[in-house]
């Protein structure tokens, strides 16, 4: 599905814009004179795997990291 905008909303929304194109939708951005541009991703974008283990870590809050280690039917 196609976003139609023009150029000077396309700067205001950009962030919107950037990520309605990383979803797979083109954008496209319509000037004064008539001429449209398609903007869409090249490639893919980082999964929500990817952007979560980014985050990973970065936060300190002084408590340890919960895991699993130990809990089950094998534990050592």
């Amino acid at each position: 599905m196609a976003t139609t905008t023009n150029s000077r909303d396309f700067i205001r929304n950009f962030a919107r814009m950037k990520k309605s194109a990383t979803n797979g939708d083109e954008v496209i951005v319509k000037d004064r004179g008539g001429c449209s541009f398609v903007f869409r991703v090249q490639g893919h974008g980082p999964s929500l795997a990817e952007q979560l283990s980014d985050l990973r870590g970065a936060l300190h809050t002084g408590t340890r990291i919960k895991s699993l280690k130990g809990f089950g039917r094998n534990r050592t």
